[in-house]
């Protein structure tokens, strides 16, 4: 499967810094969060680091632009529906993360992959949570994300060979 467009739920500290990289990638990426003044806060955050690094000289002005046009942002769950892959990034509590897939479920493909970024939860458990325990891995980043070229890929029991 070709992945061309990526999902990233939430866009606090750490799902701004995975959407920002995914879009600097080349993925057309579509950030959700619960309302606007997070959403705003988030890509705010995006824009003030891709300018800071036009100013330092660390990013051209014409990857920023490319960067900020890959990436939109969304309220709406729907928003998501034509995602390849979804990486999920929102708070640390399992019957949140619970009600968030089956919100994602109820919208995307079958093709879709979920990942999460959590750190502390069991990605056998959060797996075990969707309708697609092969279609589900960990993919953990460190944070500040676009400096730290390092990510964690945890494998679900149930994540099939393909997925991983």
């Amino acid at each position: 499967m070709q992945i061309k467009t990526v999902g990233v739920l939430g866009c606090g500290l750490m799902g701004s810094g995975i959407a920002q990289v995914c879009a600097a990638a080349g993925y057309k990426t579509i950030v959700r969060e619960v309302d606007e003044t997070f959403l705003n806060k988030g890509l705010g955050r995006v824009k003030k680091f891709l300018d800071d690094g036009v100013a330092k000289g660390k990013v051209t002005a014409e990857a920023r632009d490319t960067t900020l046009g890959n990436l939109s942002g969304a309220t709406a769950v729907d928003a998501l529906k034509d995602c390849d892959l979804v990486i999920e990034a929102i708070i640390e509590n399992l019957e949140e993360k619970r009600r968030t897939y089956a919100a994602l479920e109820a919208v995307v493909g079958a093709h879709t992959i979920f990942l999460s970024n959590t750190s502390s939860l069991c990605i056998t458990e959060l797996a075990a949570a969707t309708r697609r325990p092969d279609r589900f891995g960990g993919l953990h980043f460190f944070n500040p994300v676009p400096l730290m070229k390092l990510v964690e890929v945890i494998r679900a029991l149930t994540t099939s060979d393909e997925t991983y």
